[in-house]
């Protein structure tokens, strides 16, 4: 949740040159695409806590996580080799498919 301090901005900065990621700095502005990731990342976060009452909020939590791993694991090719950025996304991706399959089966006993 570091998208909201400089030094995060600035470490995102390579990644917002090199990447398909840089569109968000044309529309948005470097903070501003900081910003947009942190929003994304809190709303993810809130969704997921809050998908262990709500089923339903928690498969959108969860699809959310998804897709940030996605887009993640997107960049690769453009940024070489592999690293720790990479595995943790890979995890993320795997943990966000337990968490979806979990409040699906959840959701479907609800019904």
């Amino acid at each position: 949740m570091a998208k909201w301090f400089e030094f995060e901005v600035q470490a995102l900065e390579p990644i917002f040159i090199k990447t398909w990621l840089s569109i968000f700095p044309y529309f948005l502005g470097l903070h501003g695409s900081s910003y947009f990731l942190g929003v994304v990342e809190m709303t993810t976060v809130i969704l997921l806590i809050v998908g262990f009452k709500c089923p339903l909020l928690g498969m959108i939590g969860a699809g959310l996580l998804i897709l940030t791993g996605l887009v993640t694991l997107s960049l690769l090719p453009q940024l070489g080799g592999l690293d720790s950025f990479i595995f943790k996304d890979i995890m993320v991706v795997a943990i966000g498919l337990t968490l979806l399959k979990r409040d699906l089966i959840r959701w479907k006993n609800n019904l």
